[in-house]
């Protein structure tokens, strides 16, 4: 399955990422690359952690980026 993940950069240097669709998972990194395997084995145990309860595993349609004024 394929998640988008939303990453930005903290101000303390760290990467952070998480998982709009599955609001539980969060993780963190140094570099961008740490960030991402770490979102990816969150997102892993998030998913096994609801399908070990029955719960539902949400399935994720699309994705876009939307432009704004400001």
């Amino acid at each position: 399955m394929e998640y988008t993940v939303v990453v930005r950069k903290a101000p303390d240097g760290f990467h952070i990422a998480n998982c709009p669709l599955i609001p539980e998972a969060h993780a963190q990194g140094e570099t961008y690359e740490e960030c991402l395997a770490n979102i990816k084995e969150v997102l892993e145990l998030c998913l096994e952690y609801r399908k070990e309860r029955g719960e539902e595993i949400p399935e994720e349609i699309d994705a876009k980026k939307v432009t704004v004024a400001i």
